[in-house]
C-alpha cells in the first residue's frame, strides 16, 4: 500500500472518529447556551456538577446514557442528533421520540444507538475496502 493511500484511509477514519466525538461536546454547549443556562444550572437539572458539564462541553469526559437521556429530553432533541449531527449549524436529522426517553427503556435507546453507529461504520468499511481491498481484507471487511 502506497504511503498516501494509507494516510488517506487513516485520516478519513480519524476523521469519522474526531467528527462522531466533537458534536457532542459542541451541541452540548450549543444547546446549554441556547437555552440560557449555566453549567451549574444545567449541572443542577442532571443532578450533576456544572464542573462535570464543564468536562462534557471540552470532550474530556463523556456522559453516561443516562445523562445523555435526560438531555435529549430537556433539550427537546432526538439522542441521537445530540451524538451525530451538528446542531450548531445543522437541521436535526432524526425525528423527537413520541415518548420521552426517560419514559423509555434505557436499552432501547442504546440498541437506536447501536444501530445507527453500525450504519455509520458499514459506510466507513465501504470506504475502507474502496481505498484499500488489501488492508480491508486483512481487517476482515468481506
Amino acid at each position: 500500500m502506497s504511503v498516501n493511500k494509507y494516510l488517506k484511509l487513516f485520516f478519513t477514519f480519524k476523521y469519522y472518529i474526531f467528527i462522531s466525538s466533537m458534536h457532542l461536546a459542541q451541541n452540548i454547549n450549543h444547546l446549554r447556551t441556547k437555552n440560557k443556562l449555566s453549567q451549574s444550572e444545567l449541572g443542577n437539572r442532571l443532578g450533576i456538577t456544572g464542573n462535570q458539564i464543564g468536562r462534557y462541553e471540552k470532550g474530556t469526559s463523556d456522559p453516561p446514557v443516562s445523562k445523555l437521556i435526560q438531555m435529549a429530553d430537556l433539550f427537546q432533541v432526538n439522542v441521537q442528533d445530540l451524538l451525530f449531527t451538528d446542531l450548531s449549524s445543522d437541521t436535526p436529522k432524526f425525528q423527537q421520540p413520541e415518548i420521552p426517553y426517560t419514559q423509555q427503556d434505557e436499552s432501547s435507546v442504546v440498541s437506536q444507538l447501536n444501530t445507527e453507529m453500525r450504519k455509520r461504520l458499514v459506510i466507513y468499511e465501504q470506504k475502507i475496502k474502496e481505498l484499500d481491498p488489501d488492508l480491508a481484507k486483512d481487517w476482515g471487511i468481506e
